[in-house]
């Protein structure tokens, strides 16, 4: 193996915690890592895509949605029922640790990929078939735009490709396209370089220098360390917006330098077609007296002369502006864009510097619970627990993109949200795909300031116990399906049924405390697991549910969670 990708997937390993793989599994996951969170700069956990079973030809698959990786249709019912311009990514990765392409194995990796589109894929494991459900939710509704596919072969070579495989790929590229399910059809042949670029950007701070005309000190302030007022040339901003995958690669929006959801820009829009329509038309001296202006904070600016290094930093304020620039091309010459640069390791004033320059856009709930004090005594409360028992609140998009931890301890605020309302509210029918409606209905119940952290941290650890259980296959696979009722039963269990943030805090920590030792006791969580899940497996019997998606369907219906309430609970008295 290559030794620069060899150290890299130490390094990896070291920051997973993941020693019991074997290399090659190791290396499917780093692979997945690199590219998806250092060349496509999207954020997920690559263990959530890894297939962990031998499917024939594929290593991994990430159905994303709005830049949320959905692995069954619940997790696709529910991200598609917010906004309206959906945009939708098929993503699959296959790795091989030799240094030649082989057509074989690029063959066989081609015919997998077009077995799951056509539904002809052989002997599906679980973890499979419910990315193969997702895809088929995906299809049932009415889309805007057809969704995207990208296919990755790595090997740790050159990734010099022969002329029979440049052959094969233009084929099935194009058989891919002829099935009309696809706005457009990537593939990818990387090599060691390629995989060493993707994970130093995965794995690095986000740095980049630029010239900012006319630059104006900004008064001072106690959050901010400097800050600049002035206008910086398109080509500036659009450097600052993008990334490349390598050395003589096309650059291409860098969705992580992003505070706005980057797959909100919709190209297609009457608004911003005519503002770039405008550009090619020759109106790029006006476009500065039209434009609002980009606002970017930078946890560390170091000024020479008006060129300013940026060191982890975020366009808070400028999607739209940087995607239009990014699409006008050479048209872009000539066009200046107003320009305030805030230098800040305040996580919270960044927090009300995103929601003051977003007024104008829809501001998540997540980010307006990150500002509370709760949150901020949760995420501490949280990451100074014992290594067992330590977990990371993300309450800042990417905020711990650098920091060398577990990756599936990182919990957001959507993640608490559904872990709480299955835990505590006793909502597990919901929690799996109605995180919105959760949000809308309990918002007044979630993250109150008289709150203990301890109910909101013993949920999110039992969400990730049962989540590593399962990975590790410590316990049924089949059983993931069952997730919010494992937390559910528990917390009703040990609550009596009653409303925890109404209970004394005394009762509240032994109850929190029982949880913790279920879940930290592998002989007790199996038990605890194994209870669920036949009385789970009952009721699915019972009502005459075969199929592993009518299962899923049927775990949603209120009838069948009052149904397990009755006779788990019964079981235990």
């Amino acid at each position: 193996m290559n030794p620069v990708i060899k150290a890299q997937l130490k390094s990896f390993e070291e920051k997973t915690k993941r020693s019991e793989l074997s290399e090659s599994e190791l290396f499917e996951i780093f692979t997945i890592f690199s590219i998806s969170n250092g060349i496509l700069t999207d954020t997920i956990d690559p263990f959530s895509a890894h297939l962990q079973g031998d499917e024939f030809g594929i290593d991994g698959i990430s159905i994303m949605i709005q830049g949320e990786i959905c692995t069954n249709s619940d997790e696709i019912s529910s991200a598609l029922t917010g906004g309206k311009n959906h945009s939708i990514e098929f993503n699959f990765f296959q790795s091989k640790t030799s240094e030649k392409l082989d057509y074989g194995e690029m063959s066989k990796f081609f015919d997998a990929v077009a077995e799951f589109f056509n539904g002809t894929f052989i002997s599906p494991t679980e973890q499979l078939s419910d990315l193969i459900a997702a895809k088929d939710k995906v299809y049932e509704q009415v889309l805007k735009q057809n969704p995207t596919l990208r296919l990755f072969f790595v090997s740790t070579g050159t990734g010099e490709k022969s002329k029979q495989i440049s052959k094969l790929i233009r084929e099935r590229k194009q058989n891919l396209l002829d099935l009309n399910i696809f706005s457009n059809v990537e593939i990818e042949a990387y090599g060691a370089k390629d995989l060493q670029t993707g994970y130093r950007s995965a794995t690095n701070s986000i740095s980049e220098s630029i010239d900012i005309k006319k630059p104006i000190t900004l008064p001072e302030h106690p959050s901010v360390q400097q800050a600049f007022l002035g206008y910086v040339s398109a080509e500036e901003l659009v450097k600052l917006a993008t990334i490349s995958s390598g050395e003589g690669s096309e650059r291409r929006i860098n969705k992580a330098v992003f505070f706005d959801n980057i797959r909100d820009f919709n190209e297609n829009s009457a608004i911003n077609k005519g503002i770039l329509d405008e550009i090619k038309n020759g109106d790029q001296d006006s476009f500065i007296f039209k434009n609002n202006g980009v606002t970017v904070v930078s946890k560390e600016i170091n000024r020479k002369g008006d060129t300013f290094h940026l060191e982890d930093y975020q366009i808070v304020n400028g999607c739209q502006t940087s995607n239009i620039l990014f699409m006008a091309g050479e048209n872009r010459k000539d066009i200046n864009v107003p320009f305030r640069l805030i230098g800040s390791n305040d996580a919270d004033f960044v927090s009300r510097i995103i929601i003051g320059t977003n007024k104008q856009n829809e501001v998540k709930d997540d980010q307006f619970w990150a500002l509370t004090t709760f949150m901020k005594n949760l995420e501490e409360y949280c990451r100074e627990q014992n290594t067992d028992l330590q977990l990371f609140i993300e309450r800042r998009e990417n905020q711990y993109r650098n920091e060398i931890l577990e990756r599936t301890r990182i919990f957001r605020p959507s993640d608490l949200v559904k872990s709480i309302a299955a835990m505590f509210l006793f909502q597990p029918h919901r929690s799996a795909r109605d995180y919105r409606g959760i949000r809308n209905d309990f918002s007044d119940r979630l993250f109150k300031e008289s709150h203990s952290v301890v109910p909101y941290h013993t949920a999110a650890f039992a969400a990730y116990k049962t989540d590593f259980s399962i990975r590790n296959k410590r316990i049924n696979s089949s059983w993931s399906i069952y997730k919010y009722y494992f937390l559910s039963a528990i917390g009703k269990e040990v609550t009596s049924g009653r409303d925890i943030f109404n209970m004394k805090k005394t009762e509240q920590n032994r109850a929190c405390q029982k949880i913790l030792d279920t879940f930290s006791d592998e002989e007790l969580l199996s038990k605890h697991f194994t209870k669920v899940a036949e009385t789970l497996d009952s009721i699915m019997k019972e009502n005459c549910v075969t199929s592993r998606e009518k299962c899923r369907d049927a775990l949603r219906a209120e009838a069948v969670s009052q149904q397990f309430d009755k006779s788990y609970h019964t079981l235990q008295t």
